[in-house]
C-alpha cells in the first residue's frame, strides 16, 4: 500500500466531516452516520500512514534530523 492511499483515505474522511457537519447544522437526516463514516476513514488512513512510517527502513534517519 502507498502512502498515497492512507492520504487519500484522510482527505476522503475530512470531506465527508465537512459535509458531515454541515448536515448536522441544517437538521438533515444522516448526519450522525456521515460523522461516523468520516472518522472511521481518518482513523484507518492515519493508521495506515502510521505503519506505513514505522515500516520505512529510513525512520531512524528520519528522526534524527
Amino acid at each position: 500500500m502507498k502512502t498515497t492511499h492512507a492520504i487519500i483515505l484522510i482527505i476522503l474522511g475530512l470531506c465527508v466531516d465537512i459535509l458531515g457537519a454541515l448536515f448536522k447544522i441544517l437538521h438533515l437526516t444522516g448526519a450522525d452516520q456521515m460523522l461516523m463514516l468520516a472518522a472511521m476513514f481518518q482513523v484507518c488512513g492515519g493508521l495506515l500512514f502510521l505503519i506505513k512510517l514505522l515500516t520505512n527502513p529510513k525512520l531512524k534517519e528520519f528522526l534524527d534530523w
